[in-house]
């Protein structure tokens, strides 16, 4: 019998919240095929535990104060008795610390990592989104056999974008994401100042919300770039959101192994990314994207004209994207590779 307790305590439905609900049937499958179950684990009044509905089984919920908040570790003590877990796996650093109080003798503990600000802990296994966080595990001490190389993944979608294919109107180009000065929505903004300098004719939508909302509005102000850049709010349904683009920025500072940009490669658009860690696994510039030095406005909008001037170009960059996506980062590709792991871990 192996019983999983699948843990993660954030609060909305960004990129760790969608990752967890990925693993979570993985998971429920895999433990039934070794005569256990899996709990899913949610943070109680979170937008995860919300949006459930009638989901069968349920996820559990608890509250999410601090590490040693009596209510927060006396739940989950609960919830350890009653799943009697073999595995606790958390995403985050959060469940992780807490679940480590009450762990029962002998269970496997183990941490998805989805950004480089995490710690090592004496015999935890590491499940990494990006290469280079499995480095940054190793390096920081984590043996090679407790770290696990497994990149995020995206259902394929049924939208499909059509780039430079309207007769007439601007050229569209779309983003998405927390607003979070990390995302570097303020660099796409100003390169999108720079475009309209040179008479291109472009408008830029940007999906998400966030606290950075207010600066980014000023900043559009200031630019005067009102008419023709748009902060549109969250998008229930971001494939469809992005497929009305022509192409994708993705300015970001900091990253794991970022979901939207696969969501924007999976349905076709040619993107523009940041040179960082996380997008550089992901794209290979000139075949199936574009790459530039992060926080760069000028270099951002000059790739991006380039697209712009060469439409037949940037169409094969998106279709490659696309085709990477679908061969390599579907939710078969994830259960394997999840698989793979649980199995060294609980062998």
């Amino acid at each position: 019998m192996s019983n999983i307790l699948h843990a993660m305590l954030g609060k909305g439905l960004g990129g760790l919240e969608q990752v967890f609900l990925d693993y979570q049937p993985i998971l429920e499958a895999w433990a039934a095929r070794h005569g256990g179950r899996c709990v899913g684990v949610v943070r109680q009044g979170g937008k995860v535990a919300a949006a459930q509905g009638a989901r069968t089984p349920p996820f559990a919920t608890m509250p999410a104060y601090t590490d040693w908040d009596p209510l927060t570790v006396g739940a989950a003590r609960a919830l350890v008795r009653d799943a009697r877990p073999d595995l606790i796996l958390s995403h985050g650093q959060r469940p992780a610390r807490v679940f480590a109080k009450v762990a029962p003798a002998g269970a496997v503990q183990a941490i998805c990592v989805h950004k480089p600000v995490f710690d090592i802990r004496p015999g935890v296994h590491y499940l990494c989104v990006g290469r280079h966080l499995a480095r940054l595990a190793i390096e920081r001490g984590a043996p090679a056999d407790h770290v696990h190389f497994i990149p995020n993944a995206v259902t394929p979608p049924t939208a499909r974008a059509e780039p430079f294919t309207r007769a007439e109107g601007p050229v569209r180009i779309v983003a998405a994401g927390r607003l979070h000065p990390k995302k570097g929505f303020d660099v796409l903004i100003r390169a999108v100042g720079k475009l309209r300098a040179w008479d291109l004719d472009v408008v830029c939508e940007i999906a998400g919300e966030g606290d950075e909302r207010g600066a980014l509005e000023g900043l559009i102000r200031e630019l005067d770039l009102d008419p023709c850049v748009k902060l549109v709010g969250w998008r229930q349904d971001v494939a469809d959101f992005l497929a009305t683009g022509d192409l994708f920025a993705f300015p970001s500072h900091q990253e794991g192994f970022p979901l939207t940009l696969l969501e924007a490669m999976a349905v076709g658009l040619p993107v523009v990314a940041s040179e960082i860690e996380g997008p550089i696994e992901m794209i290979k510039d000139g075949v199936d994207g574009r790459l530039v030095p992060e926080d760069d406005a000028d270099r951002l909008a000059e790739a991006l004209g380039e697209l712009i001037g060469d439409r037949d170009g940037a169409r094969r960059l998106g279709e490659a994207a696309r085709a990477l996506v679908l061969e390599q980062y579907g939710p078969d590709q994830l259960a394997r590779r999840l698989e793979a792991a649980l199995d060294g871990m609980l062998s």
